[in-house]
């Protein structure tokens, strides 16, 4: 009998053979219904994978009973924790459940069975009506699943192949700071109509960072790799977007950056809660937002920037992020050095998790011709 693990890699052998054979319309339908909204449903995709799965690991098995609670119900959770959520964070890093498990979510989780009445609220109600309809058609109907895995991974590996893109080495002969600038601010202040956007502006102080490590100040530190946005600070004893630490892994400097968000009061108080206990010799604030820092807020935060001074020893500095890049630009031999990085981590973190989207990358690339 084929392990889940086992079952998942046939299926994705099979999705990426050149020939398939189609499913029938109305089948194919609910697919592309679900791959649409991958990147925003994320906890139904693991919970089709997962159901689908099972379903072809134990044939009698209602994959609509997906809680233990349920009668001859199985651990989707647990079943999902254990198999797709990895495969899918191997195969499809972007579409991977940050928690380790669609069933974490209030829309998934709920002691229903998968049925077309199932009361859970996703938010899309076309791909809840497809999720419920796949399932349905297995059950009642005598669908085949595996039909169904292959060309969900068949559809997720063209969905992949269409969103790559390549880079140029920029050339330096035509870089300078100014239009260095010109574009980060063309790329960071562009409407793109939908979320991710304040991922920019970290992913450029970040790929600046990687680049003034050789300065004396950094000797022997070390940069922390780059989390995820929706990452929680408590969950993952983070400080800041952005993190430098000594050789004993205590934190040396860090940046939270802030888009079109002045900084308040509020947000430095915030700021001090995560690195009270901490050995922090500096701490920036930046924000993307002109003013900086709200009208009515200076004098307090002045206030309190200097008596966490003080207290505790640590300079807290409140900035722009462009009149900081600029700033770094200005240590730079070479803009296109920064230009370079700032594509690489663009990549790299779309590759990673649905943070920066395509039209992100599409703007960067038209600014770039």
């Amino acid at each position: 009998m084929p392990t889940p693990t086992q079952i998942l890699e046939t299926a994705f052998l099979k999705a990426s053979e050149p020939s398939l054979t189609p499913l029938p319309d109305i089948q194919q339908v609910r697919i592309d219904t679900i791959i649409d909204s991958a990147e925003s449903q994320k906890a139904v995709l693991a919970a089709l994978i997962t159901s689908l799965t099972k379903k072809l690991e134990t044939p009698s098995q209602d994959i609509r009973q997906h809680k233990v609670e349920l009668p001859t119900g199985y651990s989707g959770r647990v079943y999902d924790t254990q198999y797709v959520t990895p495969f899918i964070r191997q195969k499809f890093p972007r579409l991977a459940m940050k928690s380790g498990s669609g069933w974490l979510t209030r829309s998934i989780e709920q002691v229903y069975p998968f049925r077309l009445d199932f009361p859970g609220k996703i938010a899309n109600t076309p791909v809840k009506t497809a999720f419920l309809e796949i399932l349905n058609d297995i059950e009642e109907n005598g669908a085949n699943p595996e039909h169904y895995l292959v060309a969900l991974f068949a559809a997720l590996l063209l969905q992949k192949q269409d969103n790559t893109f390549s880079f140029e080495a920029p050339s330096s002969a035509s870089l300078t700071i100014a239009t260095t600038m010109n574009l980060v601010r063309e790329h960071f202040y562009f409407n793109y109509r939908t979320s991710g956007a304040s991922r920019l502006p970290v992913i450029a102080i970040y790929s600046i960072y990687e680049l003034l490590l050789t300065l004396t100040r950094y000797e022997n530190k070390q940069l922390v790799p780059l989390k995820s946005h929706t990452t929680s600070d408590i969950k993952s004893r983070s400080i800041g977007d952005i993190e430098v630490i000594n050789p004993d892994a205590t934190f040396f400097e860090a940046v939270e950056v802030k888009h079109n968000i002045p900084i308040t009061l509020a947000i430095v108080e915030d700021a001090f809660d995560k690195i009270q206990s901490q050995p922090v010799s500096r701490y920036y604030l930046l924000t993307t937002a002109e003013p900086n820092i709200a009208p009515d807020q200076a004098k307090g935060i002045e206030s309190f920037i200097e008596s966490v001074r003080m207290q505790h020893g640590c300079e807290i500095i409140v900035n722009g992020v462009m009149p900081s890049l600029k700033y770094y630009l200005r240590l730079l031999d070479d803009p296109a050095a920064f230009l370079q990085t700032y594509e690489t981590n663009l990549f790299v973190d779309y590759e990673a998790n649905t943070d920066i989207k395509k039209t992100h990358i599409e703007r960067w690339l038209a600014l770039r011709k």
